[in-house]
């Protein structure tokens, strides 16, 4: 008998597109989209009737004097709530930490939020989010007042020019670039970046009216403002849109720094231009892009490189020149967000940051932690109203101890790498994941087997507001669990121990009328964690299951959805009929609030803008930039070359014609995919002029050192790399030469919290024949 049809969910990146697995188990394409060929792989390797050649986790394991013992899942959540409990009383509510990952189900990241910081009372919670897309958000917020995008993808098909700043989507959304950017052959397009990238090779070959601007690291913020100036002095902005949609005093400022400041085409060239390019060059090549929009229709998207370099500053950028020109809320006009992570949408919209709450409210906001309890059924001084920590400090605070770790690496994906690792050893580790992976193993000390993302249900919110579901093609061949029953059985664990603590206790203990200080509450964590409420934790994470014990998933949407009532992101179509779970699960799913936001409705003469919640109608605001964001890395005279990480591989040779290598299979650090294809060693790319000036080649070998540490690497040498930066791939190799161990969270972004881990200098120290 023929296996059934399957419907599902390609999630490698924040695309996320419709799969369906015939019978035969073959992969096929049934969404818009199609699958990428990380996706097509991963599927076909690891469904039950091909062999599996990637380890997975099998059993719940305790770290033991002996080495790993395999338990049964009810002594391993026994022992996780013990932990909890334990660090609790002991070191208080901040104590405890959870770091997710955009791979997670919505409803796993809701119920985590709902779990660690409305019940167990920690703002210690964050993800992968704010190391990679918060500050996508954080410049939306800066200008909007909400982090919602508010274009389509299909805007790609309509625009008369699309923008890419610092972003590869032929390699890191290959199915976007493929069926909407390159289908638009009179679009010309634009692509921001100072590597030569494999979306520059292809579009330039497509067309010579297409651009490639190869700005010195951190320009982005005055390329925008030279940008800006020149609209200005064009005449070619919408003065009735800024009239009717910003903020006055906020466009009164922008204009005038426009006005006064050093942003003219001639000004701002000599600083973008990278060494061993002709400044004319760039010029006709900057005056083209400036044409570009008095156009009608302009699209851009930013992503992983700008957020890492100049921050919420350089999307505020972006956004400002979109208000400029009134390039909003119709077709071919707006910012495209695209991730590299599949749920990072829901992350952001969860508010997972040491200092939000849910649908981006504030921490330290009375009202909005009030909001936030009665939505969670808590006392609203369960709340913390003490911001936790930045992801960025995880490695350094001494107020953690246990730390509850969802789908990533820490041992390799994290920056300060050798400072994490040592940071490690003195924390208790929950560590869940599906895969088996020896540098993690060495660090935790309680593993948890959850599902992959072919075995688990769930919904996946993706860089255009289209919520949809993914079905499980099979079950697990052993006993693992989802993410979403992990937290609800530590939850109801923990609840069944106080229970039993004391039964002379109220079971709504810590649910008192009075609204204590946080030393008083603190103090009821000291006796014994007396601030928690076994009654309402029980009633919080029963949720109703499917016959193997799994929590069902309408059932937390349901949840979610009368969460949202009110929000910016409240999840209602179009039309503002609520999305329900059946129509998530049918087709392609749903756009909240339509396919494009901030569309003028007729007669409508309200702001077109929203704050965290929905009613709060406001003008836009110009955002203007702090001085530092205006200074290219190369001009800070810190020295050494500035350091780029990216996904993949480069060409050798000259201007792109050389052996490019393959760059497929290749994401989410390859723990699921292209594990076969790691390199022995990551060579670092380098310009010809820098080669010469240290007398290396291709094949040379090179330290790579900073005050964060040091890694040696192989030397290849090409023009698709300017003068004074170097190019390494954070993808792993065999030899574990991470970017990560020079890579510094040190600095942050104030808006967001993310690092900018890409404004990082590093010295090249040739190693000479003798030391080979």
């Amino acid at each position: 008998m023929d296996e059934p049809t399957k419907q599902t969910l390609c999630t490698f990146c924040g695309v996320v597109d419709q799969v369906t697995i015939t019978p035969g188990r073959r992969v096929k394409a049934t969404g818009s989209l199609g699958v990428c060929v990380k996706g097509a792989h991963y599927f076909q390797k690891h469904l039950s009737s091909r062999p599996r050649d990637v380890a997975r986790l099998t059993s719940p394991m305790l770290r033991s004097p002996y080495g790993w013992e395999r338990v049964s899942w009810d002594y391993a959540i026994d022992m996780a709530a013990d932990s909890i409990l334990a660090d609790r009383q002991e070191f208080g509510r901040d104590s405890i930490g959870c770091y997710g990952v955009g791979q997670m189900t919505m409803e796993s990241l809701w119920v985590a939020k709902k779990f660690f910081q409305g019940h167990l009372g920690t703002n210690n919670i964050c993800s992968n989010a704010e190391q990679c897309l918060a500050n996508n958000a954080g410049g939306h917020e800066l200008v909007f007042g909400n982090e919602g995008p508010f274009s389509c993808y299909d805007d790609y098909r309509h625009a008369e020019a699309i923008f890419f700043y610092g972003h590869n989507p032929a390699i890191n959304h290959p199915t976007v670039f493929q069926r909407y950017v390159r289908q638009n052959k009179s679009a010309v397009k634009v692509v921001i970046d100072p590597r030569r990238t494999d979306t520059v090779d292809v579009l330039l070959a497509e067309s010579p009216h297409n651009i490639h601007l190869p700005v010195r690291s951190g320009s982005d913020v005055l390329l925008n403002c030279a940008i800006a100036r020149y609209l200005l002095d064009e005449d070619a902005w919408d003065h009735d849109f800024v009239a009717a949609q910003v903020e006055p005093a906020s466009a009164a400022e922008f204009l005038r720094l426009l006005r006064e400041g050093p942003y003219s085409i001639d000004d701002v060239v000599p600083r973008i231009t990278p060494a061993g390019m002709l400044a004319d060059d760039m010029r006709d090549r900057l005056l083209r892009a400036c044409e570009l929009w008095k156009r009608e229709r302009v699209v851009t998207t930013s992503s992983v490189g700008i957020n890492q370099t100049v921050g919420s500053t350089g999307v505020a950028s972006i956004l400002n020149l979109h208000l400029l020109t009134g390039d909003i809320g119709a077709p071919g006009r707006g910012h495209v967000r695209l991730a590299g992570q599949s749920n990072a949408s829901s992350e952001l919209a969860m508010g997972y940051s040491g200092r939000l709450l849910p649908f981006r409210m504030r921490i330290t906001e009375a009202g909005h932690r009030a909001e936030m309890a009665r939505i969670w059924g808590v006392p609203a001084w369960r709340i913390n109203p003490t911001p936790g920590l930045p992801v960025a400090s995880f490695a350094t605070s001494e107020r953690l101890r246990t730390l509850f770790i969802f789908g990533t690496n820490p041992a390799r994906n994290f920056p300060d790498l050798a400072r994490w690792r040592e940071k490690m050893m003195d924390l208790n580790i929950v560590y869940v994941d599906s895969y088996y992976n020896p540098e993690i193993l060495e660090y935790a000390d309680i593993v948890l087997p959850c599902r992959t993302k072919h075995e688990t249900a769930g919904i996946f919110l993706n860089g255009e507001r289209r919520l949809q579901f993914m079905e499980p093609v099979e079950e697990p061949p052993f006993d693992a669990w989802s993410d979403v029953r992990i937290i609800c059985e530590i939850a109801r664990r923990i609840a069944l121990h106080l229970g039993e603590a004391d039964p002379t206790l109220s079971p709504e203990r810590g649910t008192s009328a009075t609204s204590p200080g946080e030393a008083e509450v603190e103090e009821w964590v000291a006796k014994g964690n007396v601030d928690l409420s076994a009654r309402t934790l029980d009633a919080a994470f029963s949720y109703p299951v499917d016959g193997q014990g799994e929590p069902l998933s309408e059932a937390v949407w349901q949840e979610i959805l009368a969460a949202s009532r009110g929000f910016y992101n409240e999840f209602v179509d179009g039309d503002g009929v609520p999305i329900d779970f059946d129509r998530i699960r049918s087709g392609e799913g749903v756009q909240w609030q339509g396919r494009r936001r901030y569309v003028a409705e007729s007669g409508d003469n309200r702001p077109l803008f929203s704050g965290v919640f929905r009613a709060d109608r406001r003008r836009a605001t110009f955002h203007i930039p702090p001085p530092e964001r205006l200074i290219p890395f190369t001009e800070r005279g810190d020295g050494g070359f500035v350091l780029i990480t990216g996904r993949g591989a480069m060409s050798s040779g000259s201007s792109g014609k050389g052996q490019r290598r393959n760059n497929t299979a290749m994401f989410n650090s390859s723990t699921a995919t292209g594990v076969e294809n790691w390199p022995e060693r990551n060579s670092v790319y380098i310009n010809p002029r820098d080669a010469r000036r240290l007398s290396v080649a291709t094949g040379s070998r090179v330290t790579l050192r900073n005050d964060r540490g040091e890694i040696t690497c192989p030397v290849e040498v090409s023009d698709d790399v300017p003068a004074g930066h170097a190019y390494l791939t954070f993808h792993p190799d065999r030899a574990g030469t991470h970017p990560n161990f020079l890579t510094s969270s040190d600095k942050i972004d104030p808006q967001t919290w993310q690092p900018l881990l890409k404004d990082t200098r590093v010295d090249l120290i040739p190693i000479s024949d003798a030391t080979k």
